[in-house]
């Protein structure tokens, strides 16, 4: 046999080059891509500073479109190796840098310095080996190689921007998966990265053995779960590990098996269990039947009920302590709930009620903006997964991580290894989307019998809440929900509290009324002189306060069954205004309205449409009758508008001329309106503006319009389902809603922030204030 060459060229792959102490590889795809991104990406050059530190140097003076291999032979990282196909022009120099090579003839190794970076290179027939230590060239041997480290490296995806193929002891590395891989298994990870300036996506296995050796193996014969946890841990949860299995008994065996302890056979609620999870403060677990694992825990106390919810005092707060040991650690687990097909343990009652309240107002991580972006790259389904918001990532990689809101990784278990899919993304809030948190509760004394309306603080121009409760109290509370005041009233307030500047300072007073009392206000709930007005026949609608030229020159309207009488400001009758009664009782409150220049008192009595001037004299003559719904009389195409018990819609114009048309609607209906805004409500349909939408079957509480920042919001709340809807003027649900709520809701933009805030009810005796962003 006759050769050209003295060797034979046995070596056809770089990775036959990789010494079997290798402690992790990068596979470079596209060399020119990854240098520029360790540099300028907030989290690559975290993660890979310390291992590219010195290597970095060299790679960006490499000329090359091949796959480059960086290997790091130890945990310390301190010596590497590169790896590529040799090229004439392989490495780059120019006059910008210093530069000088020569040769350590004994070892053909050329000795490199390019400004301060030094290192070796040394030409393996047609590969360019180089290190930063000569003594890693002078050994180096491809009968050396890792045959399982070239095997993975085969498994690897070329199109990706870099492989990453790491024991799962390397700390940094770890990071990466946002979780301490050492835990899951001793072997190697191997991931496919693919990075943009602020995202990066990978997806690989960790590997494990035949037997159950390794905690990635606990999840052994069992089948991953739907990770439900998502959608009821707080949306400003700073981290969550989930686990899930089809059996926990299996999984309990595994997990026992590792560690060495006989398998605990005494039947608890976990039997009933297909997810675990651990957030900041609590526990969080789906259960297969909550109500028989609840039923199950024989050690617990009932304590309290909150928005309907029991919460009871476990008896074995130290349960979670190490029975999960690894991945589910948790001390004093004190308190316990059920929601749903959850249960949740916290340590306090406090965290506890946090998450209750997260979870009925739909903030929590899955209904986040910044989770819905993300879901669109992970699956349904994980044996486990790790989530961490933007001060969890900033706590894991110890630099601020601002933006990256949303960070994943998932771990679904298959024929022993873990197929692995992670992403950390910086995520920009879409401007046209809303997003809402609560801003705060205020718990008052006793049930609440008023719903909740906002009137201005002339003194800060912000807004402010006003409640009654059932001991008749009146409540005003500010906009950062601080109590300013309470006021035992005579009797429950009739309708909307109305506020009047009776001194024309700019210093504005409540005007309201109850059965028995005319009542005027001052701004810190004291008595405004010459009231309250106490009356021995009983009030029967809302006190309607008109101010006909607005030079504050107010009339206080009282209305007692078919009689009106009329006062000012200071409390005494009005002279010159005389309302002849037909002898039919007033059933709508008095409203002013001005159409053109002329000034109309409209009001429903009996079957009769009462239309006045302001001496109380007929201005117009309505002859036709009707028979009037449960609705309010508004003003709406400057007509004189509302609805029969016929479910038609009953319009009368100046001229006193009457029309219907039928909207097809039950007796029992809701209305609302506006100059220009019609809103329907008949059982669960909504309309607004000829709009329909469809709502779940309950039990509405009437539509409510609000008109703010030049745009038309519609609420309603299902009293039955506990949720508050909230629509714009097409009837399109606002983002991230309903939310939880129990009563009627105001929208208003209460501290003059940008952002609306809405105010309605959680349980009989606590308002909530929602933020809108």
């Amino acid at each position: 046999m006759v050769s050209c060459q003295k060797d034979y060229d046995h070596v056809k792959s770089a990775n036959q080059f990789l010494p079997s102490e290798t402690h992790s590889v990068i596979v470079i795809n596209d060399l020119n891509d990854f240098t520029k991104s360790i540099e300028n990406h907030t989290i690559l050059s975290n993660i890979y500073n310390k291992q590219l530190k010195t290597s970095s140097s060299v790679l960006k003076h490499l000329n090359t479109t091949k796959q480059v291999y960086l290997a790091f032979l130890s945990n310390s990282n301190a010596d590497y190796l590169i790896v590529t196909e040799n090229d004439s022009t392989l490495i780059k120099s120019d006059a910008t840098h210093n530069y000088t090579s020569n040769t350590i003839k004994d070892f053909d190794i050329n000795k490199v310095k390019i400004d301060t970076t030094i290192f070796y290179h040394k030409a393996f027939h047609n590969f360019f080996v180089s290190s930063n230590n000569i003594d890693v060239l002078k050994s180096l041997k491809t009968k050396n190689k890792s045959d399982q480290l070239s095997n993975l490296i085969a498994t690897t995806d070329k199109a990706s921007t870099a492989s990453l193929i790491f024991k799962t002891d390397a700390p940094s590395y770890s990071k990466l998966l946002l979780y301490s891989t050492k835990n899951l298994s001793d072997d190697y990870t191997v991931l496919d990265l693919n990075f943009s300036e602020k995202n990066i996506k990978y997806n690989g296995i960790i590997t494990s053995g035949d037997s159950i050796k390794h905690y990635i193996d606990c999840f052994k014969n069992t089948i991953p779960q739907k990770n439900y946890s998502v959608s009821i841990a707080p949306f400003n949860t700073n981290s969550l590990s989930s686990i899930t299995y089809d059996d926990f008994s299996v999984f309990n065996h595994n997990l026992n098996t590792l560690k060495t302890t006989e398998t605990d056979s005494t039947q608890t609620f976990l039997n009933y269990t297909n997810e675990v999870a651990l957030i900041d403060n609590a526990v969080l677990i789906h259960s297969l039947d909550a109500d028989i694992a609840l039923e199950t825990i024989e050690e617990k106390t009932f304590t309290e009920t909150f928005r309907d919810i029991d919460i009871f005092e476990f008896g074995k707060p130290n349960f979670f302590d190490s029975r999960l040991q690894p991945f589910i650690t948790f001390k004093n687990a004190k308190y316990l709930s059920k929601y749903d097909d959850f249960l949740i343990f916290s340590n306090s009652e406090e965290h506890l009620k946090s998450i209750l309240t997260s979870i009925l107002s739909n903030t929590t991580i899955a209904n986040s903006d910044a989770f819905k972006n993300l879901s669109k790259n992970i699956g349904d389904e994980a044996s486990m997964l790790i989530f961490k918001n933007n001060e969890g990532l900033s706590q894991l990689l110890n630099t601020n991580t601002k933006g990256y809101d949303a960070n994943i990784v998932q771990y679904i278990y298959e024929n022993n290894y873990a197929h692995v899919n992670g992403s950390i993304q910086k995520f920009n809030k879409p401007t046209t989307k809303n997003s809402v948190i609560e801003a705060f509760t205020v718990a008052v004394d006793a049930p609440i019998i008023t719903a909740p309306q906002t009137v201005k603080n002339h003194i800060t121009k912000a807004q402010d809440i006003l409640v009654q409760d059932a001991n008749n109290v009146l409540y005003l509370i500010s906009s950062s929900g601080n109590i300013l005041w309470k006021k035992e009233l005579q009797g429950k307030v009739l309708g909307k509290i109305e506020q009047i500047d009776i001194y024309k300072n700019g210093r504005l007073q409540l005007a309201f009324a109850t059965p028995n009392r005319l009542y005027v206000l001052d701004r810190n709930g004291n008595d405004v002189s010459s009231f309250p007005r106490k009356f021995n026949d009983e009030i029967t609608q809302p006190l309607s306060v008109f101010d006909y030229d607005k030079r504050k020159n107010y009339r206080l309207l009282i209305t007692q069954g078919k009689h009106l009488l009329m006062y000012d400001a200071k409390g005494k009758t009005v002279k010159g205004f005389n309302y002849k009664s037909n002898n039919f009782n007033i059933t709508t409150q008095p409203k002013h309205f001005k159409i053109g220049s002329k000034d109309y008192i409209a009001f429903a009595t009996g079957e009769h449409l009462k239309i006045l001037n302001r001496q109380g004299q007929i201005r117009i003559n309505v002859k036709d009758k009707v028979r009037f719904s449960k609705n309010e009389l508004y003003l709406h195409k400057n007509k004189f508008t509302s609805t029969n018990t016929l479910g038609q819609l009953v319009q009368v114009n100046t001229k006193g001329k009457l029309s219907t048309k039928n909207l097809n609607l039950p007796e029992a209906h809701h209305i609302a309106a506006t100059s220009k805004t019609l809103v329907t409500m008949p059982e669960n349909i909504l309309t607004i503006k000829s709009k329909s939408i469809a709502l779940d079957y309950g039990e509405y509480t009437k539509p409510v319009i609000f008109y703010i920042n030049d745009k038309i919001y519609v609420t309603t709340t299902d009293l039955q389902a506990k949720k508050t809807y909230l629509f714009d003027s097409q009837a399109k649900p606002i983002t991230n809603f309903p939310v939880f709520g129990t009563s009627l809701a105001t929208l208003q933009n209460l501290d003059k922030e940008k952002g609306l805030e809405l105010i309605t009810q959680v349980d009989d005796s606590t308002i909530v204030v929602y933020k809108l962003y």
